[in-house]
């Protein structure tokens, strides 16, 4: 409102200006205009008659300006107006949109920081999924390394038992020699049988007084199918020390036999646990994928709304920066 008065003021002094001297022309241009046609009968194309001609002709170039200068102030005060009340507008749009845009600005700090702590935990989630896949699989290779050298030692023992029991069984017919392919089979069960004797699992299927028996066996193999325990070759068969069947045979199959079904039983039961457990270690790591999956998909997401808000933020800071210059200028006008 005060910049509107000063402008009017300024346009009222400089229009005053003129418009006070245009009454001393005037006057001098009446005079001299009523005193043509006198002069004009005396002087009769004198140089008075010049004068006077060129006063009426000032007087209506006078009244002519001061027309047109009328319609000039009355387009600027008109344009004053019209500017002071579109800056008026103007600065309180301006301080309107600064507002406005501040409390933008709160919310998209507030909302950065909430997404920043959101990415952080998800972040972590991320990486303790990551950490509990690898301890899983970790844990079932060494469950499946531990089977596996479990099943191969087992296979072993399921073997050396099932061969003794065959050739044992093949000896205790009767027979009071054994043929020289039946003496190279219970040495080569007896040697399997020493080499057996150092699994724990071996030692561990049967009791204490049977693992004598086992072990009596795999050192003394002839004892149990014949009563010399003396012999010089396989190939002189008139002189076999494995003569007449040995009673002893049939307490060393029973124990094999015993083994045997403990080994095969015990194999089946690691068997079906062995595939419980992968197929557990399976349905948890399909889980765990799923997961990290979801995490990822939310971290992607996250992470862009952040980079939407921080732009927003930056658009806001410089429009407010500008609306304040615009600001600064208009009210200084």
């Amino acid at each position: 409102w005060l910049k509107a008065a000063r402008v009017r003021t300024i346009c009222n002094n400089e229009l005053c200006s003129v418009l006070m001297k245009r009454p001393i022309l005037l006057a001098v241009a009446s005079f001299f205009w009523q005193t043509v046609p006198l002069f004009a009968r005396r002087l009769d194309q004198t140089p008075m008659s010049k004068v006077v001609e060129l006063l009426i002709d000032l007087s209506h170039t006078i009244e002519t300006d001061g027309v047109t200068e009328q319609k000039s102030y009355d387009n600027y005060a008109c344009w004053c107006e019209e500017t002071l009340v579109r800056k008026v507008r103007e600065i309180n749009e301006a301080k309107a949109t600064i507002t406005k845009t501040e409390t933008e600005m709160k919310e998209l700090n507030a909302g950065l920081g909430a997404l920043s702590a959101d990415i952080e935990h998800v972040k972590k989630d991320i990486a303790a999924n990551q950490q509990a896949q690898r301890e899983a699989m970790e844990i079932r290779d060494k469950e499946a390394a531990d089977y596996n050298d479990e099943k191969l030692e087992s296979e072993q023992c399921i073997g050396a038992l099932e061969q003794a029991i065959k050739v044992l069984t093949g000896a205790g017919t009767g027979k009071k020699v054994l043929g020289n392919i039946q003496e190279a089979q219970l040495l080569s069960v007896a040697a399997n049988f020493r080499g057996l004797l150092k699994s724990s699992l071996f030692s561990q299927s049967v009791s204490n007084a049977d693992m004598e028996v086992v072990k009596e066996f795999a050192s003394k193999p002839e004892s149990f199918v014949g009563g010399q325990a003396n012999f010089k070759s396989m190939a002189q068969v008139g002189n076999n020390p494995f003569g007449d069947y040995a009673p002893q045979s049939t307490r060393i199959q029973g124990i094999l036999k015993g083994m045997y079904d403990t080994f095969t039983a015990s194999l089946e039961k690691s068997n079906a646990e062995e595939a419980e457990k992968q197929k557990g270690f399976e349905e948890l790591m399909a889980t765990k994928k799923a997961e990290v999956k979801t995490l990822e998909l939310t971290l992607n997401q996250q992470t862009m709304d952040e980079a939407e808000k921080t732009k927003a933020l930056v658009e806001a800071t410089e429009l407010k920066d500008d609306t304040k210059d615009t600001l600064k200028a208009d009210e200084i006008f």
